[in-house]
């Protein structure tokens, strides 16, 4: 489990956006403690990396859901 800030520099993606692709439920809601810090697994990693390799190929977010 990763959390948000770790998320951010091993993809290079933003909090910002992390935190939008969950509200649009483009990634399933992120497992959260009990103070409200984000964790991702694995899974969501993957598919992270998918919808970067989606967006690099012209797709839009909206083809990716």
């Amino acid at each position: 489990m990763m959390r948000i800030g770790e998320v951010v520099t091993t993809l290079a993606i933003s909090a910002d956006t992390l935190r939008y692709y969950e509200k649009i439920k483009l990634i399933p809601k992120v497992h959260r403690n009990n103070g409200g810090v984000r964790f991702y697994s694995d899974k969501d990693l993957s598919r992270l990396r998918f919808i970067k390799r989606a967006q690099k190929m012209g797709f839009s977010l909206e083809e990716i859901t």
